[in-house]
């Protein structure tokens, strides 16, 4: 071959690989002639708004988009040669596309034009494509009904980005699904994109359902947000937040893990610094009027109960609210803000500015009184003005506490009194009883004593110390013509302390204590055999207690 020749074959094959190159559109330029509405009256930008009057449309498209996709992946498996006649794109085009390697570039332009429309009918219910987005709920649904959590994500999120708006059970079963992720991450890194994701699906859940939702409204899912969220982060600020704005939101109707999940975080923000202890005493304050509101309404829930089931779940509740209390009140009272020197300091200032502000100080005496701080001056000039203008059961109560250290008993028992008259709980009421008892006791009036410690317990049968009351002032004044018979007396202070400790565990030991004290005083098996008692027989002791027990050796 001359020199001429091979000229003329470079320069022919040069024509045919431009030829090819011109023949292979761009993946755009397709796009824009198959799908011209893309380009005209739907096309979309970053500045176009959703119009509600295009919605057919615009699904219309999207399904379209749907069969020129399919038509692209069966080219891709078969080769166009073997198609039958294409519906959209004609099979030159794919042709040149697929020999110049372009047709994942259609298929990824026709998609990204696809995403664009679901981004912009993300607000509509079923979102762009209504039919994928039934289709994606029976799989999502049928794997979260065998809470396969594993295999529900790809569809949950599929439907998580393009339809937030189809259901809600996307975000009740989707906290599932993102925490199982949680659970199999490799890296604590990987676990807190995980973490950012649950937040997320709070947020949305927020943004689409929360306004229509009576049970599960903004207040309840940020209480699940930061309670969430304080679990799996370690800093309390945030969730500090999410949960202070909740409880504001829900009130009393706030559940309970969130109001300690929040005590918690006050906690942990004192702790660091970023809050002050009076602000520690107003969330304690708010925490614990919030928890008795609730308290109050368990109680008559399970009043009204008319079946099995009612009751159950208002006595469950009422059990998780007295455990809440005790584990809010715990973290207040292990806190150094609830030191007295703290608390003092605290509310010295706020009272010096406003010395009559009633609800300030029915606050100071409440947090005081309940902390023993009752000896500081603060405490005497907040309760003085509480009682002078509207006494209260925590005022009438610590002025009585602190009358008593102050050896002022019968001005105590008078405000010990005021404070049963005043009280709603009969808890409070049972114990304000015993503190009369043990005054009444300390001043030989035994009788007196024993009707107060009598009334604790029938407001409170589960309540320990009035058994023990009566027990000990029968032990130091026992009743008989003799001694044998007044040894009689410590069969029946056993029973009293016996009586205590199955019904009370948390003075148990005292109970037990004093038994071990008194055992030894109760009559011997050959003396009483003298006087004709066995075993078994009740006796009866005479005098001020008039009460039976039974005789056992």
């Amino acid at each position: 071959m001359n020199k001429l020749q091979i000229t003329k074959v470079a320069f022919g094959l040069s024509a045919l690989l431009i030829a090819g190159n011109v023949s292979a559109q761009s993946a755009e330029d397709v796009v824009k002639a198959k799908f011209p509405e893309t380009a005209g009256d739907l096309a979309i930008t970053e500045s176009t708004k959703y119009n509600p009057a295009l919605k057919v449309k615009y699904r219309e498209l999207f399904t379209k988009m749907n069969k020129g996709i399919e038509e692209i992946t069966t080219v891709e498996h078969i080769g166009v040669n073997e198609m039958p006649e294409l519906q959209f794109f004609d099979a030159k085009t794919l042709k040149d596309m697929q020999k110049a390697g372009t047709l994942p570039d259609l298929k990824n332009a026709i998609r990204a034009e696809q995403q664009k429309i679901a981004n912009l009918m993300r607000d509509e219910q079923y979102g762009a494509d209504s039919a994928n987005c039934i289709r994606l709920m029976s799989t999502f649904q049928e794997f979260c009904k065998q809470n396969a959590w594993e295999e529900a994500y790809p569809s949950w999120s599929i439907l998580f980005k393009d339809y937030p708006k189809c259901s809600q059970t996307v975000y009740s079963n989707g906290v599932n699904i993102v925490k199982k992720k949680m659970q199999v991450a490799k890296t604590g890194k990987e676990q807190q994109v995980w973490v950012d994701t649950l937040m997320m699906v709070y947020d949305q859940r927020i943004k689409y359902f929360a306004a229509t939702s009576k049970l599960y409204n903004e207040a309840y899912l940020l209480g699940r947000k930061g309670v969430d969220l304080q679990k799996f982060r370690k800093d309390p600020e945030i969730p500090y937040q999410i949960l202070m704005k909740s409880i504001d939101l829900g009130g009393k109707n706030s559940e309970y893990a969130v109001i300690q999940t929040a005590m918690q975080t006050v906690i942990a923000m004192y702790n660091l610094e970023k809050i002050d202890a009076a602000t520690v005493v107003d969330k304690y304050l708010l925490f614990s009027d919030l928890l008795a509101q609730k308290k109050t309404d368990d109680k008559a829930k399970l009043a009204a109960a008319t079946d099995d089931k009612a009751k159950k779940k208002a006595e469950s509740d009422l059990a998780t609210c007295a455990q809440v209390e005790g584990g809010v009140l715990g973290l207040f009272s292990n806190s150094t803000a609830a030191q007295c020197d703290v608390l003092v300091k605290a509310f010295s200032g706020k009272f010096k500015e406003n010395p009559n502000d009633l609800e300030l100080c029915d606050k100071i005496v409440k947090v005081l009184g309940q902390k023993g701080c009752t000896d500081a001056q603060l405490y005497e000039d907040a309760v003085s003005k509480v009682i002078a203008s509207n006494p209260t059961e925590s005022a009438c109560f610590g002025f009585a506490r602190m009358l008593e250290k102050r050896g002022k008993e019968d001005d105590a028992i008078e405000n010990y009194k005021k404070a049963i008259s005043l009280a709603q709980e009969d808890t409070m009421k049972a114990i304000y009883n015993c503190s009369i008892a043990k005054l009444l006791q300390k001043k030989n009036q035994y009788a007196n004593a024993r009707t107060h410690a009598r009334e604790a317990i029938n407001l409170n049968p589960n309540y320990g110390l009035p058994y023990i009351i009566i027990a000990t002032m029968y032990g130091s004044n026992p009743v008989g013509e003799d001694n044998f018979e007044k040894s009689m007396t410590y069969w029946l202070v056993i029973d009293k302390l016996q009586k205590a400790k199955s019904v009370d565990p948390s003075v148990a030991s005292e109970a037990q204590q004093l038994i071990n004290r008194y055992i030894g005083s109760c009559p011997k098996k050959e003396e009483a055999f003298m006087h004709s008692i066995t075993a078994g027989k009740t006796v009866t002791i005479g005098g001020w207690i008039g009460e039976t027990t039974t005789a056992r050796f």
